[in-house]
C-alpha cells in the first residue's frame, strides 16, 4: 500500500491549483486494473496528542485534528464558497437534511500510525489484489466523501504548512450531488448539464468566473472559436429535454451521444450566463420539467420563445462558449453567522468519527469485502468508548445501531435503534432500519398472500411515519410503507393514504417506488390512484423485474378515468 500525496483535495471541497485529481466517488466500483481506493483509518486516540477541535455550522459538524488556525481558514473558505454557488443555485434546488453533514479535518504533520493487526489484514488484502487477474492494487485515500441514504461525511488530509484558503472550491462532483438529491428528481439533462458547467467554473477569483468550455474536443473548440461559421451539429430540443434520454440514445453513434452531453452544458452555460433573467427561467423550467415531461408550450412559457429559435440560439452562442471567459458579479452577499471552534467532547468525537467510519464499512464492503473487519472494529472502538462510559446520547445510540447495519450484524443493531427512535432521535435512516427489522419479524415464516391487522403492523408504520417527518424524502421509507400498507387487512384513512400519494408525486419517475405505492392502493381498491402512479412513471428506466410486475399490475386493473394521487 501507499500512502497519496496531495495539498488538498476532496470530493466536498476541491483545491483548484496543483492538486491531486479527484478520488473515485463512493459507491461506484473501480475499473478492471485500476487501484482499489479504501477509506483512511483515522489514527487512535492514544497514539497523538493533538486535541480535537469541534464547531457545528450551516449545518455542518466539523472536527478537526488541525490547529485552531488552520481549521477557522478552512471552514470560513468553505463557507463562502458554498454562498457563492447559492448565487447560481437557488436554496430550494438543493438537497436538504436534517442530520448534519460532516467534514473531518486531519493535519498531515500527525504520524498516521496503524495497529500492527490493522496494517496486517490490509497488506493482506492488497497482495491478494496484487495477485489477481486485472491486476488491480490497493490505496489508501487521504480525502474523500462518503454518503448513504440520509447523511454525507467527507475526511480531508491537510499539509498545514502550504494551505491556503483561496484553494478551496466546490466541486462538480458534491455540486452534482446536492441536485441530484432534490426531489422531485431533476432531470438528467439540467444535473448532467450543470455538472459539465461546474468543471469550467473557478471561484478563487471575485467575480465568479467561468472558463471557456471544451465542444467535444480542444481541436474543434478551437475550430470554432476561430470560424463562428464553421458546421456543428446540434440535437433538436425535444431530444435535449428528453425525460426518458435512453430511449433516444439506444443503439446511436458515440459522437451523437457526445453531442447531448456537450449540448446540455452549452444549454446550461448559456441559460446561467446571459442574464440574470435566463438564469431565473432556467429554474422555472427545471422545477416544471421535474414534475412533468419538458414540453414546447412548456419551454415558451419559461423562456419566451420556442424550441426552433433556442436551437438557433444556442447555434450562435457556440462559437461564442469555446473562445470567452465570462464572469458573473455576485453583488454584495449577506454577512456570514459567526462561530467558534473549541475543544471537542468525547461525545462529539464519538460521533463524528463513528459516522465516518461506519460509512466506510459500506464503501469497503462494495469495493473490497476482506478488507472490511478492520474498519468494523475501528468503528465500534470509537462508539463503544463513550458508550461503555456511560454515554446513552440518542445521536450516538443510533449511529451504533447503523453502524451494526453496515456490519451486518442486525440483531445488535435494533439493540441501540430501540432506544434512539424512543428518543426522538433526528435521523430517518434510523427510524427505517427499525422499521424494516420489525417486518422482517413479523413476516418471518408468514405465507406471502397472508395478510396482518393494523395493530401487527403500527409498530412498522409508525416509525415510517415519524421518518416522513425528517427531511430528506427517502424513497426507501416510501417503499416500505407501501409494502406494509399492502399486507394490511385493515384499510388506510384518508391521512395515511396521502402519505402514499406524497411518495408517488416526490419519486414519480422511480418505477420501483410507484410499483409498490400503486400495489398498496390497488389493495385498498384505490384502482384509479393506482393507475395514475402507473402512468406518471411510464417510460422511466427500471429492472426487468419491476417492469415485469408493472405489467401484471396494470393488465389487472380496471378502465377508469384517471385521477391524481391521493394527497
Amino acid at each position: 500500500m501507499r500512502r497519496i500525496a496531495t495539498t488538498l483535495c476532496l470530493l466536498l471541497v476541491l483545491g483548484t491549483g496543483g492538486l491531486c485529481p479527484m478520488l473515485q466517488a463512493a459507491g461506484a466500483p473501480a475499473p478492471a486494473g485500476a487501484p482499489v481506493v479504501l477509506p483512511p483509518m483515522l489514527v487512535e486516540e492514544s497514539k497523538s496528542s493533538a486535541p480535537w477541535l469541534y464547531t457545528n455550522v450551516d449545518g455542518t459538524e466539523f472536527l478537526s485534528r488541525c490547529s485552531k488556525p488552520t481549521t477557522e481558514q478552512f471552514i470560513d473558505a468553505w463557507r463562502s464558497k458554498m454562498q457563492l454557488m447559492q448565487v447560481l443555485v437557488p436554496a430550494e434546488f438543493i438537497s436538504r437534511m436534517n442530520a448534519p453533514s460532516i467534514c473531518v479535518l486531519y493535519s498531515q504533520d500527525l504520524d498516521q500510525t496503524m495497529s500492527a493487526e490493522i496494517q496486517h489484514e490490509l497488506q493482506a488484502a492488497g497482495k491478494a489484489r496484487d495477485d489477481s487477474p486485472d491486476g488491480s492494487r490497493v490505496n489508501i485515500a487521504p480525502n474523500m466523501r462518503l454518503e448513504d441514504r440520509d447523511m454525507q461525511a467527507t475526511i480531508v488530509y491537510i499539509d498545514e504548512t502550504q494551505f491556503q484558503g483561496a484553494q478551496v472550491g466546490i466541486s462538480a462532483n458534491h455540486v452534482r450531488f446536492l441536485l441530484r438529491g432534490r426531489v422531485p428528481d431533476l432531470p438528467a439533462w439540467l444535473v448532467d448539464g450543470f455538472e459539465r458547467t461546474w468543471r469550467t467554473a473557478d471561484f478563487s477569483l471575485a467575480p465568479i468566473t467561468f472558463n471557456p468550455m471544451v465542444w467535444y474536443d480542444s481541436t474543434e473548440s478551437d475550430a470554432l472559436a476561430s470560424d463562428p461559421l464553421r458546421p456543428r451539429a446540434l440535437l433538436p430540443a425535444n431530444e435535449l429535454f428528453a425525460a426518458d434520454p435512453e430511449r433516444f440514445m439506444e443503439n446511436q453513434h458515440p459522437r451523437r451521444v457526445q453531442t447531448r452531453e456537450s449540448e446540455q452544458e452549452l444549454f446550461v452555460r448559456w441559460a446561467l450566463l446571459s442574464s440574470s433573467a435566463t438564469r431565473e427561467a432556467l429554474w422555472k423550467f427545471a422545477a416544471r420539467a421535474a414534475e412533468t415531461p419538458a414540453t414546447a408550450g412548456m419551454f415558451a412559457t419559461c423562456f419566451g420563445f420556442d424550441f426552433s429559435e433556442l436551437r438557433d440560439r444556442l447555434s450562435d452562442y457556440l462559437p461564442v462558449a469555446v473562445d470567452v471567459t465570462k464572469r458573473i458579479d455576485p453583488g454584495s452577499l449577506p454577512s456570514l453567522a459567526p462561530y467558534e471552534v473549541e475543544r471537542a467532547t468525547p461525545d462529539q468525537i464519538a460521533c463524528v468519527r463513528g459516522e465516518w467510519e461506519r460509512l466506510a464499512i459500506w464503501h469497503v464492503q462494495n469495493h473490497m469485502p476482506q478488507a472490511r473487519e478492520p474498519y468494523i472494529a475501528q468503528a465500534r472502538r470509537t462508539l463503544h468508548r463513550v458508550y461503555d462510559a456511560g454515554d446513552r446520547d440518542p445521536r450516538l445510540l443510533a449511529v451504533m445501531g447503523l453502524c451494526e447495519i453496515n456490519s451486518g450484524n442486525p440483531g445488535a443493531a435494533r439493540e441501540y435503534l430501540e432506544p434512539a427512535t424512543a428518543a426522538g432521535v433526528i435521523r430517518p435512516s434510523a427510524y427505517y432500519e427499525l422499521a424494516r427489522l420489525r417486518f422482517e419479524d413479523l413476516r418471518r415464516g408468514a405465507p406471502d398472500t397472508q395478510r396482518f391487522s393494523r395493530a401487527d403492523l403500527t409498530s412498522i408504520i409508525r416509525p415510517l411515519q415519524r421518518a416522513l417527518t425528517q427531511p430528506p424524502p427517502m424513497p426507501d421509507v416510501f417503499v416500505l410503507l407501501a409494502q406494509a400498507w399492502a399486507r394490511c387487512a385493515d384499510s388506510p384513512d384518508a391521512t395515511e393514504f396521502a402519505e402514499l400519494g406524497t411518495g408517488a408525486q416526490l419519486f414519480a419517475r422511480r418505477p420501483m417506488v410507484a410499483y409498490p405505492i400503486a400495489l398498496a392502493f390497488t389493495r385498498h381498491g384505490k384502482t384509479a390512484e393506482a393507475a395514475a402512479v402507473l402512468d406518471a412513471c411510464a417510460g422511466c428506466p427500471a429492472d426487468e423485474k419491476t417492469l415485469a410486475d408493472i405489467a401484471r399490475l396494470r393488465a389487472d386493473l380496471p378502465v377508469t378515468p384517471v385521477r391524481s394521487p391521493a394527497r
